[in-house]
């Protein structure tokens, strides 16, 4: 009689009755049932809330040293040097801050802040090649469809000035929409590639080592549920906070103090789109690599 081949998860389960557990990276792990929409979102939050106390400290230590760049940034202080060494110490307290956050998160994390830093060094440098390469079309594109427009000579002496007003006028025309279009394309390539590279933070911290494209497949065919999920979890969060601070930096006014003082609450209200941004990632990272199918 023929013998009936094992199933996917039949097999994950062997294997791990065996003592071998499938490694992140392999070819062969396969997911398991995907969650919905708002499994996803609520276990991220869930995530979230689990992960806000012990994180608390190093959040705190991020918005101080958000507060710090801003201020160095906005008063000039110290030259550019100075700028320059409070964007590092802020991009560190982030990774540390990040790296808190996922071990909350993952009990049997194995990622250090080593790796974590190389993964978020790695991922910052794809976006930055990436979005130049993007935007200088569009800036290119954007400079051909304003002299087509007519509305403005872009040889002729003084168009400088009249670039403004002709671009603001441009855009109730075709020329306009084909740029507004062309702009849209390109900030949902930026959004499809975090959406595709949302796992890597999180495979990191689980497994120890360097992560970022060979997350890339775990995600394929997920892009619109990610994203769907992302609404609740980094895009609504993120407004909030952001619109929030406008109040506080409306009130405050200008001077130095309140430019150290929003920069914190800035970061600070930014909290909740940070921990449920880690949450679904781990949330995601789960349902594509369930814990016990990792090595």
């Amino acid at each position: 009689m023929r013998r009936p081949a094992r199933s996917v998860k039949t097999g994950f389960a062997a294997a791990a009755g065996g003592g071998k557990a499938f490694c992140m990276d392999s070819n062969t792990s396969s997911p398991a049932v995907s969650p919905s929409i708002p499994d996803l979102i609520a276990q991220a939050w869930r995530l979230a809330a689990q992960a806000a106390l012990p994180s608390l400290p190093w959040l705190a230590l991020l918005a101080l040293m958000g507060g710090f760049y801003k201020w160095a940034l906005n008063t000039g202080a110290g030259g550019t040097m100075l700028t320059l060494a409070a964007l590092v110490v802020l991009f560190l307290s982030g990774v540390q801050a990040s790296l808190m956050i996922y071990r909350a998160m993952i009990p049997e994390a194995k990622g250090a802040f080593m790796a974590l830093m190389h993964m978020n060094l790695a991922v910052y440098l794809a976006f930055f090649f990436i979005s130049f390469f993007i935007f200088f079309f569009v800036g290119i594109f954007g400079v051909v469809m304003l002299q087509l427009s007519g509305l403005v000579d872009l040889a002729a002496e003084g168009a400088d000035e009249q670039i403004p007003a002709a671009l603001a006028g441009m855009m109730s025309m075709p020329y306009g929409w084909a740029l507004s279009a062309v702009y849209a394309t390109g900030l949902g390539g930026l959004a499809f590639l975090a959406l595709r590279l949302l796992l890597a933070g999180a495979a990191t911290v689980q497994t120890g080592r360097v992560m970022v494209f060979r997350t890339w497949r775990w995600t394929k065919g997920d892009v619109l549920r990610l994203g769907a999920a992302s609404l609740a979890t980094h895009v609504l969060p993120f407004l909030a906070g952001y619109v929030a601070n406008l109040v506080i930096v409306g009130a405050a006014g200008q001077g130095e103090v309140a430019t150290f003082a929003t920069g914190v609450t800035g970061l600070f209200l930014q909290a909740p789109f940070i921990l449920a941004g880690h949450g679904l990632a781990v949330a995601a990272l789960r349902a594509a690599h369930p814990p016990a199918n990792v090595a």
